[in-house]
């Protein structure tokens, strides 16, 4: 067995004479004493490889008892992935899930036999709800069985722009995406967001004690760590489930500074696969914890941090968000990053900042 270490996740496999360089890794639930990981790297030849790992207790930690290493460009549970990948660039794989490869003018996503026809049809009605509000977003091509062909977006994102530019450049894109922001946004009335499917409190506080018991069952950061994220999630859920909702707003779900292409003037908005009716929080809250972080990893300024959080308050103050709601799923959205970067090696010590303090109370601008 290769042991695992601090964290439950390895930073380095050995993979039959060669190494794998583990970027992140995703928890599997416990069924049967069972500990699972999904796994993602780099191998020696730097090309991207995904593993699923089984865990066994070893001492006061983890040791790898089995792995599944993909070959490179291949997966034996995405069959339409070895094919997809010929030709193109292997940009994301997460073992028997899902698969992104890059290709000069395109980008294709290989999921699970059956699920593509879900994933495009829930692209296509972002795609369009961007469209009415001024957003660009990729076309949807080539719908197969297990995979969906999507359009190349120009520009680059937020997230790169944000180590580059000027404070001047800068806020003048916040202040793009603050003008069409609230258009997407729409209430769950209106013309075109009546067949989204409804992400409510209730669903997100799932998700956040999920990821919780994910730390927890796999001992992913130290006890006192550990605790601290349970009280902080308690908390959260508790305010979620049982706080004054507000009316739901057609919601992205993943919005952070990833998803947001700039290009000459416009502003693009990639991965509609989780689009949904929630709170109008839940995507500004996400997206203004996401610029929290990237300051944090020193990706960013504290002052591009400061412009784009100020843009994301300002559409909060102006589109009625509660402020108190807002500061939930704030908080929500920090406990859940803690967690999520709690397995990636190269990360725990951020992970371990987070899991110990609660996100500075929001204030918006008068």
């Amino acid at each position: 067995m290769s042991d695992v270490g601090c964290g439950a996740v390895p930073s380095v496999l050995d993979i039959d004479g060669d190494t794998l360089t583990v970027g992140r890794a995703w928890p599997r639930p416990v069924r049967d004493g069972a500990r699972v990981l999904l796994v993602e790297g780099r191998d020696g030849a730097g090309r991207l490889r995904a593993a699923r790992l089984r865990l066994e207790r070893s001492g006061d930690g983890w040791a790898v008892a089995e792995s599944r290493v993909a070959p490179p460009g291949g997966d034996p549970r995405l069959p339409g992935l070895a094919l997809a990948a010929v030709g193109g660039t292997l940009v994301v794989h997460r073992y028997g899930r899902r698969a992104v490869i890059a290709r000069d003018d395109s980008y294709v996503k290989v999921v699970r036999p059956g699920n593509g026809p879900v994933v495009a049809q829930a692209a296509r009605h972002g795609r369009a709800l961007a469209f009415a509000a001024g957003f660009d977003a990729p076309t949807v091509e080539d719908v197969g069985d297990g995979q969906v062909g999507f359009g190349v977006l120009p520009g680059q994102s937020l997230h790169e722009l944000g180590a580059r530019l000027t404070a001047t450049e800068w806020a003048l894109w916040w202040a793009r995406w603050a003008t069409a922001w609230p258009v997407l946004a729409r209430p769950a009335g209106d013309m075109g967001a009546q067949q989204l499917p409804s992400h409510s409190p209730r669903d997100e506080a799932a998700i956040l004690r999920r990821w919780v018991n994910h730390v927890t069952d796999f001992e992913a950061l130290p006890v006192v760590a550990r605790r601290r994220l349970g009280e902080r999630a308690e908390a959260v859920s508790h305010a979620l489930v049982h706080g004054p909702a507000q009316h739901p707003v057609v919601s992205h779900r993943d919005l952070h500074d990833k998803q947001v292409l700039a290009h000459a003037g416009s502003l693009g908005l990639l991965d509609f696969d989780t689009v949904a009716l929630a709170e109008p929080a839940l995507d500004l809250a996400n997206l203004f914890v996401h610029a929290g972080l990237r300051a944090d990893q020193a990706l960013w300024s504290p002052c591009h941090r400061d412009i784009a959080q100020r843009a994301v308050l300002t559409v909060a103050e102006q589109t009625g968000v509660d402020l108190g709601r807002f500061e939930t799923y704030a908080e929500a959205t920090r406990v859940r990053l803690a967690c999520l970067y709690a397995f990636r090696p190269a990360q725990r010590d951020l992970a371990l900042g987070w899991a110990g303090a609660p996100l500075a109370s929001a204030t918006l601008p008068h």
